[in-house]
């Protein structure tokens, strides 16, 4: 590539191949748009050769490079940032990376002959060069307008994972954008010592820079009635902590009452009113109560460096699930499905309830729909009526599953997951002819994790670069696990479904599994009531793990396969499938 120059023009915004020593033109690439190229570089990544070309604006253009013609193919964007970038290549592991420089400083770099971006841990980096000397060898050199930083990059990777440790166990966590701040739900271990409690050990709500504590008159009696222990006997003690976002330093620390446990937790702007809030649900829980008989709703605002409490409301029951709806605030309490209007006082006004549930775990909403997660009675399918300010019950799925997460995927289907480890999706029968029929919701979508899922979160762990994937997949949820992992449900169109699934198929007998477990026998919905073979779902990591195969066992699960090309069926290929598999990766 030596007689090769690449050049960005400012004048008509493209760039040009040149022929060096001549300054011969080989190629013209027209960018187009109105931003002008900023940096532009030429390298190689797996014995395949690039140009990059960077543009004012946070956006990259990348080419394949034919250095013998000067040709550029496989024209991509994506965008990077927001700023003009600076592309610059530097060694990692003896292999040729290139850091682009910017408001969002990413490393750029390949594998499996496909570029991948990887965002760095740093706010800003306006400038880089390498630096191997005796007292940093293999660093870099980062600028900024106020910092000068030399550093190492780790092992490249999708997913930077970084702990803060809090000393006690965090149960909800909620971001406010508007206050840049992360309100997390804590509870402690604290030792009875006559009249006092005793800390375990230091924790985030004990080291706080501030600290409040709750008081209620209303509930105070009974609270205290029960509040009188052993010396010795361990007591939950749970807090609001609001934390800085870049910091990750704990700001302020909310104690809450002697058998005040906090179940919930949202940050929300509430009617007309401008502010932002923390609105925390709580259940005070006694061992003579076999459910909670009574709890709170507090309402807190985080204004000027403090946390403020603006309202509070005594319920009859737990508040499991607190979510934002239409500028008021819906909650599950105990058997109750409610919705609380923000009035003019400021005060939470209940303006209509939904019954006839065991105990609502979790609700999730999507415009005046609300998907209502039952203990043991499945998922509810509500609308409200704004008109005559009501519930309405669309339809419930009446298999008795034990709820442990909910999500609403589009208007017509749902996901569950339940105590069993499985997973569910209902679909919603709109075009049913019967109102009986419309009343189910039919389960679509049976698959066994292994794991316990507790929570769903629509959302992606990597940059979404539009227009860059060719695989259809439509929407991104991931989902927590008891077990600590993060697993993600994407939906498919029903062609490349039945396509995946032979592609299943043939990998479950390509690839022989740990313990000669028989691959449907482990992903069969599997509780104590019944057994069903897997449907409606495609197992992931099993497709992926075509990429780990060797060449002739590619090859044995591509023997058959069929492929559509411009409309035309065809025999596909070990690299069609590599491509297709590899375009599912960058989903995650």
């Amino acid at each position: 590539m030596a007689d090769l120059c690449a050049v960005g023009l400012w004048t008509d915004i493209s760039s040009r191949i040149l022929k060096l020593p001549s300054l011969e033109q080989m190629h013209v690439e027209m960018l187009g748009g109105e931003i002008i190229p900023r940096s532009i570089l030429i390298t190689s990544f797996e014995g395949i050769h690039y140009l990059l070309c960077a543009l004012g604006d946070g956006s990259l253009f990348y080419f394949q490079l034919n250095t013998e013609s000067g040709y550029l193919s496989d024209r991509k964007k994506v965008t990077l940032g927001t700023q003009p970038t600076v592309l610059k290549t530097f060694k990692s592991l003896s292999t040729v990376n290139v850091f682009a420089c910017s408001d969002r400083p990413t490393v750029i770099y390949s594998s499996n002959h496909k570029l991948v971006f990887s965002n760095v841990n740093l706010k800003e980096v306006n400038y880089m060069c390498p630096l191997n000397s005796e007292g940093y060898p293999d660093s870099l050199a980062l600028a900024n307008d106020t910092t000068l930083t030399i550093g190492t990059i780790d092992e490249i990777q999708k997913l930077h994972i970084r702990t803060v440790p809090l000393g006690e166990s965090p149960r909800r966590i909620a971001y406010q954008e508007a206050t840049q701040m992360f309100g997390v739900i804590t509870t402690r271990i604290e030792y009875k010592d006559g009249t006092n409690t005793i800390p375990t050990r230091p924790s985030a709500s004990t080291s706080a820079l501030s600290t409040s504590s709750s008081t209620s008159k209303s509930v105070q009696s009974s609270a205290d009635k029960y509040s009188e222990g052993s010396f010795g006997d361990e007591i939950e003690i749970h807090s609001l902590l609001i934390i800085d976002q870049h910091t990750f330093e704990v700001l302020h620390a909310h104690q809450f009452m002697n058998n005040e446990f906090a179940t919930s937790l949202v940050s929300c702007k509430l009617s007309d009113d401008g502010n932002m809030y923390f609105i925390v649900g709580t259940a005070f829980v006694y061992p003579e109560e076999s459910e909670p008989k009574s709890g709170r709703i507090i309402v807190f605002n985080w204004h000027e460096g403090k946390l403020n409490q603006v309202a509070e409301k005594d319920i009859k029951g737990a508040a499991y699930s607190l979510v934002e709806f239409n500028g008021k605030l819906l909650a599950s309490i105990n058997s109750t499905v409610r919705l609380f209007e923000w009035t003019g006082d400021r005060e939470l006004r209940v303006e209509c309830s939904h019954f006839s549930n065991i105990i609502a775990l979790f609700l999730k909403v999507k415009g005046d729909f609300i998907l209502v997660g039952d203990l043991m009675r499945s998922i509810t399918l509500l609308r409200y009526k704004p008109m005559e300010g009501c519930f309405e019950e669309i339809a419930r799925d009446f298999n008795p599953n034990w709820m442990s997460a909910i999500e609403i995927l589009d208007d017509d289907n749902f996901l569950g997951a339940e105590n069993s480890f499985n997973l569910f999706t209902c679909q919603k029968d709109s075009a049913a002819t019967t109102d009986e029929d419309r009343q189910h919701l039919q389960e679509v979508g049976l698959f066994h994790v292994g794991e316990f899922i507790n929570v769903f979160r629509h959302g992606s762990l990597v940059m979404q670069h539009p227009g860059e994937s060719s695989t259809p997949t439509q929407g991104s949820v991931l989902y927590g696990t008891v077990y600590g992992s993060i697993g993600l449900v994407t939906q498919f169109s029903e062609d490349l479904y039945s396509f995946l699934l032979e592609v299943q198929n043939k990998l479950t007998k390509v690839i022989k599994s740990v313990g000669k477990v028989d691959h449907a026998f482990w992903r069969s919905f599997h509780t104590e009531r019944k057994t069903e073979p897997a449907t409606g779902f495609i197992d992931g990591d099993l497709i992926e793990s075509f990429l780990d195969l060797g060449r002739d066992k590619m090859a044995e699960v591509v023997q058959g396969l069929q492929i559509d090309d411009d409309g035309m069926k065809r025999d596909a290929t070990v690299d069609d499938l590599i491509k297709m598999i590899e375009e599912l990766t960058r989903i995650h």
